[in-house]
């Protein structure tokens, strides 16, 4: 017999005495990484899907931060100078204005 013969033999006997081995990691391979629905596939979408939840929050945050903003300069006329001086640093013509960061 000759070398590359023997190794077949080989194989194939350790495949035989083995097969219910092979077929479940051969599953697990397939189910685990190789499938579109593979466990590591929905591993990914759950990551973005949380990533992209947190960015809505975030957004949701500023959504209503300058709702709550409009209401004030839509029912108190003195607020628009209060956004004015805290957003834009606008002054009045007699005074000064220091910055300190």
């Amino acid at each position: 017999m000759s070398a590359a013969r023997k190794v077949i033999s080989n194989v194939w006997h350790f495949l035989g005495r083995h097969a219910y081995f092979v077929v479940i990691l051969f599953f697990i391979v397939v189910v685990g990484f190789l499938d579109t629905n593979s466990y590591y596939h929905r591993f990914l979408h759950h990551e973005e899907i949380r990533h992209l939840q947190n960015e809505i929050k975030h957004y949701q945050d500023i959504y209503d931060r300058d709702t709550k903003t409009l209401k004030q300069l839509e029912a108190d006329p003195s607020a628009m100078e209060k956004v004015a001086r805290e957003r834009y640093f606008m002054k009045r013509p007699t005074e000064d204005v220091y910055i300190i960061k």
